[in-house]
């Protein structure tokens, strides 16, 4: 008698956690239809995807070893600018240092000699 009270307790508890877990199974199911119906849209949308990223690589690429390009460019330039300004720059700085050295010395010695 006992394990056939224990048996019918069982038999409800179960028949309880199937009935409550029927909504949760049906929550499942529609959002198992809705993942499928994403998938299916995702798959058909893909190639035209994949299309614009590599259209948008290969214009990055394009775009990439342009700006290389000027940016060589741009470096030879200045390089070249740097040679033809560096050596009469430095001249002048000398020459202008030579002058200041001078008009020193002779400030110098003018003033030491008034005294």
């Amino acid at each position: 008698m006992a394990w056939e009270v224990a048996l019918v307790v069982l038999l409800l508890v179960l028949t309880v956690l199937v009935i409550l877990l029927i909504p949760t199974v049906v929550s499942f199911y529609r959002t198992l239809g809705k993942l499928s119906k994403t998938l299916d849209e995702l798959n058909r949308e893909l190639p035209e995807i994949l299309q614009n990223i590599g259209e948008i690589t290969d214009q990055t690429s394009r775009a990439s070893r342009t700006l290389t390009g000027v940016v060589d460019n741009i470096a030879e330039f200045e390089q070249k600018v740097s040679d033809e300004i560096k050596e009469p720059a430095l001249e002048v700085v000398a020459t202008l240092g030579g002058l200041f050295s001078g008009i020193q010395a002779f400030l110098t010695y003018f003033i030491r000699k008034r005294k």
